[in-house]
């Protein structure tokens, strides 16, 4: 194999990656996002990344890319975007929040390809007026998923867990599909 045929190849090679990867290289070909996260901040919660900080409050609630409010918090040195997921979500589900309040939040932190970090937030704890709000569930889904809001759980007269969506249910490992 010729060294210019290697190349080429090596080339179609990156550009499939990032064709099917979305943004991962974007920043090498140049982009048309420049000033953007690149961040997906309704799937790309990472369960891996999950982590708990505490902060104030340098902005209040506004609207961020694609529809998602987001607020700025100080933590130590380091300044967080908090992702409190779409504006019109936010305005009916969450809490009041102001300028200088200590939060608390627990969610999936990532650096954008902004250079910032963001927390796509799963809890969030005003400390200063004790009000909270929880927009994500333990594995990550939106609580104005579609999908999250089918499967609303509750708790049986005898106990345990009922699936009130409708779809598949478990019990002892195996499954079937409820029509």
């Amino acid at each position: 194999m010729t060294p210019s045929r290697f190349s080429l190849i090596c080339m179609k090679a990156i550009l499939l990656n990032s064709l099917l990867f979305g943004t991962a290289f974007a920043g090498f070909f140049g982009s048309d996002d420049k000033g953007k996260s690149g961040l997906d901040f309704n799937g790309g919660y990472d369960i891996n990344t999950v982590t708990t900080m505490s902060g104030r409050v340098i902005s209040l609630p506004h609207p961020g890319e694609n529809e998602n409010t987001i607020m700025e918090v100080k933590s130590g040195n380091e300044l967080l975007n908090i992702c409190l997921g779409p504006g019109s979500y936010w305005d009916k589900n969450g809490i009041a929040i102001n300028v200088n309040d200590d939060l608390s939040v627990k969610g999936s932190k990532a650096q954008g390809q902004d250079g910032k970090s963001y927390v796509l937030a799963q809890k969030l704890v005003n400390k200063t007026t004790g009000a909270q709000v929880d927009l994500r569930n333990d594995k990550g889904e939106p609580a104005w998923s579609v999908r999250n809001t089918s499967r609303t759980r509750m708790e049986s007269p005898a106990g345990g867990m009922r699936n009130q969506g409708g779809g598949m249910m478990r019990s002892g490992g195996g499954g079937m599909m409820r029509r």
